[in-house]
């Protein structure tokens, strides 16, 4: 199995890409692209709630959980997501 992973900063209402294992399916790196608002963990994140379940990410069906991230004052400032890959 592959395993997969992201740190995503929240810039306005997107979820940027910082640091990721993923590759875009032309086979660069995924570093700076934004989590796609169909990925039902987006709408999970915006609501600073975690998701788990199947998503698409460039070409692969995977398992995933996405967890938000906040600072002291519960401000959604990111979020983390592992996958494998089915």
């Amino acid at each position: 199995m592959i395993q997969e992973s992201t740190i995503f900063e929240l810039k306005g209402s997107e979820f940027v890409r910082k640091h990721t294992t993923l590759q875009t399916e032309g086979g660069k790196t995924a570093a700076g692209t934004h989590l796609d608002h169909a990925n039902p963990g987006y709408a999970a994140l915006m609501q600073k709630k975690s998701y788990t379940g199947e998503v698409n990410l460039y070409g692969h069906t995977c398992d995933a959980h996405y967890a938000p991230l906040t600072d002291k004052d519960g401000k959604l400032t990111g979020a983390l997501m592992v996958c494998l890959r089915k």
